[in-house]
């Protein structure tokens, strides 16, 4: 199975920490694929290598999952693409990144 969160504000973030790290837990699942897309600029900023979950998102990263940023909203004034985590993905949009991983056969979870 493939699933991918889309995740928009700072309390997503939070949330969907949780989530991955229980969906990567559950035996019941065979996971081929996690993915996050992040469409906003304060949830984007989650994703510097000094806010307060990076080590929790460096740990998503680590088990595989997929954690990917819109270029668009990464213009936002509290982002910085030179200071996202390694291995944060940066996608052409974010609508466009949800609808073709959809395409691919991912489940869509919304936060």
């Amino acid at each position: 199975m493939q699933t991918v969160f889309h995740v928009s504000t700072p309390e997503d973030v939070r949330v969907v920490v949780a989530k991955v790290r229980n969906l990567l837990a559950d035996e019941s699942v065979e996971m081929e694929s996690v993915a996050a897309v992040f469409d906003r600029g304060e949830a984007i900023a989650s994703l510097h290598a000094d806010s307060d979950l990076a080590g929790d998102l460096r740990d998503l990263l680590g088990e595989g999952a997929g954690l990917k940023v819109c270029r668009n909203a990464a213009r936002h004034p509290a982002v910085s693409e030179t200071d996202l985590l390694e291995g944060v993905e940066v996608v052409s949009s974010g609508v466009g990144e949800l609808t073709r991983l959809q395409d691919e056969g991912y489940a869509y979870v919304r936060l």
